[in-house]
């Protein structure tokens, strides 16, 4: 029989694994990416042969099943990994997790008891008057109280998302900061000394992961270079260079899309038309309703409007040293970047002997002089970099400026109205499924892109089947 075809937009994490899944079960798969390369978010660039990652990124996993299926692909290429982090505040380094004891060492100790009664007043108050959660500051307040919010999350989250804590929805802090009340920040004071006076090993507090953490030589570009490997073994087909113009819907299911395809070095561009029995959109969201045909209704339109992605730019630094940080990681809060990596603590190899490659990541609006100004963005991470004495400047070898548009759903009060509302229109549409993190408008990891792609797949596969789920 002849294999049904499925179209897969967007050749990221989501994108393979749901070609990957769709191969297996004997369907045609064809991924149509408009980067010239597969990978979105992990698959980093390639310059001067050397890798600049979009991040840094590392695979990680308590799913078996996903796991499994990594160990399984990638094989012997895959390498354990450690994260360290620094976080700098009030001019001082704090390790990450956070100890209590070195809190309490390094910040002025007025300021923490203060802290720590804010924290317990704040959840005695919780459990007798439930606040009215309207927006992600009325929810930070509860769980840390008024003196830690203003001092960790209320400026910072300001430079990292652009909006303050009161104009992002209650989701934001449940998805992205971990919840701590009043008994666990006791229990984790008190703890460390009983271990003392116990005469045990004190232990530092350490948060909740998804499992080990993993990384191959290449980054997580290695890991997708494998899962595309597999997927072309399994008889699926790419088209790189190749942008979806429209989404063609006849009697409420996609009869065909239409394509856009750089055929040459020359920019030459031919206009194709490829008829499918059903597709998977990885592509943001808000992209995918402007290309369906007939024009979505105008409250679909000014659904998809309202949905912001917030904006990554990179600064990547060749330096002639093995190592230039002391952590894999460092966070900061008065420097044009938000957070910084060194490549050398996650094995990546580079051309040059003895050097190492740091990348400094800076949030963006997508319209800012950051999107545009690739020199005013080198002049100011540099001469942050040498303010903070983390490079000098005859250590570069070269630099480089990156950028990716869609790097982070901005929650904003409102939007799940909004998400529900095209959700609503899409989920209508016979032989469509959405994944991913752009396609579902959602703050994911890798492992859950991963996931999401089986996920569509299977449903794609359960409905041309006639399989009632």
């Amino acid at each position: 029989m002849k294999k049904k075809i499925v179209a897969i937009l967007g050749g990221g994490l989501t994108g393979i694994s749901a070609g990957i899944y769709l191969a297996r079960n004997n369907f045609e798969p064809h991924i149509f990416e408009k980067e010239d390369q597969m990978g979105g978010l992990v698959a980093g660039k390639i310059i001067n042969n050397n890798i600049y990652e979009y991040g840094p990124h590392f695979f990680h996993s308590n799913n078996p099943q996903i796991l499994n299926e990594i160990k399984e692909i990638v094989g012997n290429d895959l390498i354990n990994f450690e994260r360290t982090i620094l976080i700098k505040f009030m001019d001082k380094y704090f390790t990450y997790p956070l100890s209590v004891i070195e809190v309490f060492k390094k910040m002025p100790k007025l300021v923490v008891l203060n802290a720590i009664f804010e924290l317990v007043k704040s959840n005695i108050k919780g459990v007798f008057v439930k606040p009215k959660v309207q927006n992600s500051e009325i929810l930070l307040l509860t769980f840390y109280g008024k003196i830690l919010y203003e001092m960790f999350f209320k400026n910072y989250i300001y430079r990292v998302w652009g909006i303050y804590p009161d104009k992002f929805s209650p989701r934001f802090a449940q998805e992205r900061i971990p919840k701590i009340s009043a008994s666990i920040f006791l229990n984790k004071l008190i703890s460390p000394f009983r271990a003392k006076f116990s005469k045990k090993k004190i232990k530092d507090f350490v948060e909740n992961v998804d499992g080990k953490f993993f990384t191959t030589k290449m980054g997580y570009r290695g890991i997708n270079e494998k899962l595309i490997e597999h997927f072309f073994k399994n008889g699926g087909f790419i088209h790189l260079n190749s942008d979806v113009e429209e989404v063609i819907i006849n009697n409420n299911k996609v009869e065909k899309i239409k394509i856009i395809q750089n055929i040459s070095k020359d920019n030459q561009y031919a206009e194709k038309e490829f008829y499918c029995d059903a597709i998977i959109n990885t592509i943001p969201i808000t992209e995918l309703v402007k290309k369906i045909r007939p024009e979505v209704p105008k409250e679909i339109q000014d659904a998809a409007n309202s949905l912001e992605y917030r904006s990554l730019v990179f600064v990547g630094i060749l330096v002639q040293k093995e190592k230039v940080l002391t952590v894999s990681f460092m966070y900061f809060r008065e420097h044009s970047f938000n957070r910084i990596y060194d490549s050398s603590y996650f094995g990546h190899d580079t051309v040059s002997p003895n050097t190492t490659i740091i990348v400094c990541e800076i949030s963006s609006s997508g319209s800012d002089r950051w999107w545009e100004d690739d020199e005013y963005c080198i002049k100011k991470v540099i001469s942050d970099l040498e303010r903070e004495k983390i490079i000098e400047e005859k250590d570069i070898v070269e630099t480089h400026v990156y950028r990716y548009r869609y790097g982070y759903p901005v929650y904003k009060l409102g939007f799940e109205n909004n998400l529900k509302t095209i959700m609503k229109f899409i989920n209508d549409i016979e032989n469509m499924e959405t994944a991913g993190r752009q396609g579902l408008f959602q703050y994911i990891n890798g492992h859950i892109a991963i996931q999401m792609g089986f996920d569509a797949a299977e449903k794609i596969i359960n409905s041309l089947n006639n399989i009632s789920i």
